[in-house]
């Protein structure tokens, strides 16, 4: 490292140890690494920022922004997919939540109530009686009763016991938007889930 700066030789150190530090961390995982695109991405792009720039700054010091141009294009890349995952997962919650129309497919025999229903079970995850439900949708007990009956001749809440409800499993399928028919009757199906 002969006529080198003190501040290359600096750069120089800290890049390759930076460097290392990211190759071991990513032989470490590399069960989970190996199908995120993503991580391998922004760590080339901080290994080419921390390695590259000090090499070409040594070597070939009017590339050095072009290495770290490069480096940070990798790192924003890399960034950019889990961020537009998140981003799309947020807006297919707010679109679930406020318009489920847009993602279930109700069948003829279902009311806008059963979607409140459901929806009461599905935050709650708990056995609820018709009153409970009433309470939390505003509809009448009497109202809440007879569709929660039809619910669950279609398999998507079932009775734990006199005046006692829970979600199935289907119901959970249904509220999610994978559910795509819900059939008339049990008859059809001849099970219930």
């Amino acid at each position: 490292m002969e006529g080198l700066t003190p501040f290359v030789e600096y750069n120089l150190v800290v890049g390759i140890v930076v460097a290392l530090e990211l190759l071991y961390f990513l032989s470490l995982e590399s069960s989970v690494t190996a199908y995120r695109r993503f991580v391998l991405v922004t760590v080339g792009g901080l290994v080419l920022a921390v390695i590259g720039g000090p090499v070409a700054e040594l070597f070939a010091p009017s590339l050095v922004h072009w290495i770290h141009g490069a480096a940070a294009l990798l790192v924003v890349l890399g960034l950019y997919d889990p961020v537009a995952n998140d981003l799309r997962t947020a807006e297919w919650a707010q679109v679930l939540l406020s318009e489920p129309a847009q993602i279930r497919q109700p069948a003829d025999w279902m009311t806008p109530m059963d979607d409140e229903i459901l929806s009461v079970f599905h935050n709650a995850e708990l056995i609820l009686t018709p009153s409970i439900i009433a309470y939390n949708t505003g509809f009448s007990r009497k109202e809440v009763n007879r569709r929660l009956i039809k619910l669950d001749e279609h398999g998507l809440v079932e009775k734990i016991e006199r005046g006692k409800y829970q979600m199935t499993y289907r119901g959970e399928q249904y509220l999610r938007g994978q559910l795509h028919t819900v059939p008339a009757t049990n008859d059809e199906t001849e099970v219930k889930s």
